[in-house]
């Protein structure tokens, strides 16, 4: 698997493990702290650098929350910005903004991450819609997230 599409599925991972849909008042965001203390928002950048378009192409990470589901289990969801962007001297040519939604579970004693669900918004030609359908079968995938107890305490 090429490097840039594993970099891909770890951001996309790394943001279903940050995150929750739950509009509950314990969801928690942790988008900061994810920010500071690890590669995850280099990563999506890195990510957008290599397969988004435009001279101002940028990938950036939207929102980031975690959200209690029981014992020592965490509804994570994230989100995900890859703007395509192309600037000329006088005027913008285009300017599209893709999002990367991801949900999972977390299980805060073994650090494993299941992958829920993960789909793209806002994708009109299906590029990067079908660039993680190529990825194929992240959904239910199992990875360890380190020191994952950082996230939810």
């Amino acid at each position: 698997m090429p490097k840039y599409i594993r970099y891909a599925a770890s951001a996309l991972l790394f943001i279903a493990l940050c995150g929750t849909l739950s509009s509950a008042a314990s969801a928690r965001d942790i988008k900061d702290k994810v920010e500071k203390e690890t590669i995850l928002d280099e990563q999506i950048s890195l990510f957008c650098q290599q397969n988004c378009v435009g001279n101002e192409r940028k990938g950036t990470l939207k929102s980031l929350s975690i959200d209690p589901a029981g014992k020592d289990r965490y509804s994570v969801f994230g989100i995900a910005a890859l703007q395509n962007r192309q600037v000329t001297k006088d005027f913008v040519l285009f300017d599209h903004t893709v999002y990367i939604v991801s949900k999972g579970t977390l299980n805060s004693t073994n650090c494993r991450l299941k992958v829920d669900d993960a789909y793209v918004k806002n994708d009109y030609h299906n590029i990067f819609t079908n660039m993680l359908k190529s990825q194929s079968d992240v959904i239910g995938k199992v990875f360890v997230v380190p020191d994952c107890r950082r996230f939810v305490e």
